[in-house]
């Protein structure tokens, strides 16, 4: 199993501390591959942006018109975070009740 997100992040500290055994993987560090973002803007849309991020409220407009896997890539805190990639090659993103009860078997 492996958390993408960022190392300064409340949420992404609260699913590695749940989720002991899982990689952590800084998107900052090691962005996520375009394959992998593919996958997630094909599951989550634009749902997959965190517009009430600092990030977000800073971004020139013209960058906010940028199609979402090119923001993503020159813009990836602005992702919801954190991302979980399962044994079975799935994803969750963000720390929510419903994924925290998922994987807390794990």
């Amino acid at each position: 199993m492996l958390i993408y997100g960022l190392k300064n992040c409340d949420k992404c500290r609260a699913a590695r501390k749940v989720l002991q055994s899982a990689e952590f993987v800084d998107i900052r560090e090691v962005p996520l591959s375009v394959t992998a973002l593919a996958k997630l803007i094909e599951t989550y849309g634009d749902a997959i942006v965190n517009k009430k991020s600092t990030t977000w409220r800073s971004l020139p407009e013209i960058d906010r018109q940028l199609p979402l896997i090119e923001l993503l890539q020159a813009y990836p805190a602005l992702m919801k975070r954190p991302i979980i990639k399962d044994q079975n090659g799935n994803f969750s993103v963000g720390w929510t009740a419903q994924i925290i009860e998922k994987f807390q078997s794990f």
